[in-house]
């Protein structure tokens, strides 16, 4: 173990990755992915497991050629290479079409369910490109599937732009300005002091102890998102974060606290052309839930979430998560994981990500219309709610525990209803 830390291998999984693979359990797979909605009606054919293949070896990312190696209580995770693909279970092709006719966007979010419920094997490399074709007219789809021991949201985007062959995610962030030597130093002590002092649940919220999953996705203009955030005096994250509740508060089951506190991904890392692993952290912001009028819990939230714009939890998140974490043993990185990861910590995890601001094409003949998210629900934990700004949509998927919320159309409806409240000014 001294060796380790000493002259740490370049195979080793760092331990902000291998975090998810410590707290990942049969009803709450880690692995994160997106929706991809293709537009099949120029192409005059339907996309096929061979183009799906023929993209990911032209973009080779060595992501998808590295397994994970026998471990032991002592011996770190490791990738080690694994070129001899199983392409037919990596690339499946699904057809909803029943009798000749499509399947529908219901038939989609119910087969993203089924995937998303099923951890991926560790005994291969831990991802899957599915082809979906009978979605509807001029529709096709592809849902992605990456462990995140091996990218988060944003590294998973970035893996799946080199498979069209687009433009980095780099490209959509910008440039990010990053704080000094010294305002991390500051900001880590302070960020920490302020994690160790955080709230904590009011109380644990309804599950089913299962990988049952309810899936849905809406379609949103982002520029229509952007004015009514500027009409309100709010961040389009607000009035994510707002909606949910209220959305929630309408369709739980179960008792509710007066306040969910919601575990909030933020970018903790520089941008780089390339970059995959886990780049963010989390932040908690507490929302309300209790009968109020939706312009005054907005408001509630938009105090509430400046804390996301401090930098002071980040730092001292990724700091603990990236550095600290590589100093502990295996058996001790494993405990901890577990124990600052869950339903104990927080309710559910609201995420909005970039995404790309350009037309992107898979094989040159399918338009990207749009793509969703594919978050994972966090163990013990009923909710995950995820946005993509992708080429002028608001693209925002949740996926719910059913014990929970068992109808995640009804949720988005109830969310798209909030909005249409706050719109009148």
């Amino acid at each position: 173990m001294i060796a380790d830390v000493a002259r740490p291998e370049t195979d080793r999984i760092p331990a902000s990755d291998a975090f998810f693979l410590h707290v990942e359990t049969p009803e709450a797979p880690q692995h994160v992915g997106g929706l991809i909605m293709l537009d099949t009606s120029r192409a005059g054919a339907l996309p096929t497991h061979e183009m799906a293949r023929a993209a990911i070896e032209a973009a080779n990312p060595p992501e998808f050629f590295k397994r994970l190696a026998p471990t032991t209580r002592w011996r770190r995770w490791r990738w080690i290479e694994q070129r001899e693909i199983d392409w037919d279970w990596h690339v499946p092709v699904f057809d909803l079409s029943r009798d000749g006719r499509p399947g529908g966007m219901s038939a989609l979010h119910r087969l993203v369910a089924d995937l998303a419920g099923q951890q991926l094997p560790r005994d291969r490399p831990l991802w899957r490109f599915c082809v979906v074709t009978g979605v509807e007219e001029n529709v096709a789809a592809l849902v992605s599937q990456v462990h995140h021991s091996v990218a988060d949201g944003i590294g998973t985007i970035n893996l799946m732009l080199q498979i069209f062959r687009s433009p980095d995610m780099s490209a959509a962030i910008g440039e990010v300005k990053q704080p000094s030597r010294l305002q991390r130093l500051a900001g880590g002590v302070a960020g920490i002091a302020q994690l160790a002092t955080d709230s904590r649940p009011q109380a644990r919220l309804a599950v089913s102890n299962s990988a049952a999953r309810e899936y849905g996705t809406l379609k949103l203009d982002l520029e229509w998102m952007r004015d009514l955030a500027r009409r309100r005096g709010v961040r389009v994250t607000d009035l994510l974060l707002s909606g949910s509740a209220a959305a929630f508060r309408r369709l739980a089951k179960g008792p509710l606290p007066r306040k969910l506190l919601v575990s909030v991904p933020l970018l903790a890392a520089e941008p780089r052309a390339g970059m995959a692993g886990n780049v963010t952290a989390a932040v908690m912001v507490e929302v309300p839930l209790g009968e109020m009028a939706e312009a005054d819990r907005l408001a509630a939230v938009a105090r509430a979430s400046t804390r996301l714009r401090t930098g002071t939890r980040a730092i001292a998140s990724r700091f603990v998560q990236h550095s600290v974490a590589n100093l502990m043993p295996p058996w001790f990185h494993s405990w901890f994981a577990r124990t600052v990861y869950g339903g104990r910590i927080f309710n559910g995890t609201v995420s909005n990500m970039p995404g790309a601001s350009w037309q992107t094409y898979f094989s040159d003949d399918y338009p990207l219309s749009t793509a969703y998210p594919i978050i994972p629900i966090a163990p013990g934990t009923p909710f995950v709610v995820g946005v993509l700004g992708w080429y002028g949509s608001f693209s925002m998927s949740v996926a719910t525990d059913p014990a929970f919320v068992d109808d995640a159309e009804a949720f988005l409806k109830e969310f798209r209803k909030v909005l249409d409240e706050l719109g009148d000014v």
